[in-house]
């Protein structure tokens, strides 16, 4: 059965077409933001009020951390049930952030199990949906669940990070060292992570790409160290491509049967 979710897609002012996307979830009984993330390995609440009556796990490995944190958080928290429209997950985990400028997250741990179709134009996440594609695409996962879509570009080509938890595409930069010519510097923003940690990070305008046969407009993206994040034997990537990008398509990402493709 396919349930049909509202997204929140909160624009940045100063960024052009930058967009967090949410949905909204109860967590034993307490309404939280979270922020639908194709590119987090595991779901996340910041530690707080709303998190004070959860139990609390021993710790385990490292969590997702981020791009600019040292370690990711290390305590979990577990809940009853996790409620978003009428998905029910039973027993969730959650890793645990201390610092209170991280975001909420619903990670691949929930989402890999799933078909998701984000209908970006009409701000709706469905899961599960039989809606017609264009075409079933392979889609190479890392060995959590990321996504990987081949972007290709006037330089060449990318395996880049299909990636709804990022408000703006991110590409490595040795890339923009190699290829000067086809960047253009567009400022500077301040970038924050799945851990909170914040830097100021250079912009550039991202040329035109090409996904799946469908051409996709200059936007823009940020330039970080990217390329060392990828785990031992999981595909490389040199670009998360974030939500400038992807806010132009409807997409259908099926993490749990291994395709993507354009809704029809």
């Amino acid at each position: 059965m396919s349930t049909v979710i509202p997204l929140d897609l909160d624009a940045d002012p100063d960024l052009p077409d930058a967009i967090a996307v949410r949905v909204v979830a109860e967590i034993d009984g307490t309404i939280h933001s979270l922020i639908v993330d194709t590119g987090g390995a595991r779901s996340g609440l910041v530690d707080g009020p709303l998190t004070a009556g959860l139990e609390r796990l021993t710790p385990q490995d490292p969590g997702g951390g981020g791009v600019f944190s040292r370690a990711g958080s290390t305590e979990r928290v577990t809940a009853r049930e996790l409620r978003i429209g009428d998905l029910v997950v039973e027993r969730p985990v959650f890793d645990l952030e201390p610092n209170p400028a991280a975001p909420s997250l619903l990670g691949l741990d929930v989402l890999r199990r799933h078909r998701l179709d984000f209908r970006f134009y009409a701000a709706l996440l469905e899961l599960d949906a039989e809606s017609p594609v264009d075409e079933r695409r392979d889609l190479v996962q890392s060995s959590r669940g990321h996504p990987y879509v081949d972007v290709a570009w006037a330089g060449g080509a990318w395996p880049a990070i299909w990636d709804s938890g990022a408000s703006v595409s991110v590409i490595d930069r040795g890339v923009v060292a190699r290829h000067p010519e086809h960047f253009r510097p567009a400022g500077e923003a301040e970038g924050t992570d799945a851990s909170g940690a914040a830097n100021e990070l250079p912009l550039v305008l991202l040329p035109e790409v090409t996904i799946g046969g469908r051409r996709f407009a200059p936007s823009i993206a940020a330039v970080a160290d990217i390329a060392g994040l990828v785990r031992p034997g999981d595909p490389p990537f040199e670009l998360i491509l974030g939500m400038p990008v992807l806010r132009h398509a409807d997409w259908a990402v099926d993490l749990r049967d291994g395709w993507w493709g354009y809704l029809a």
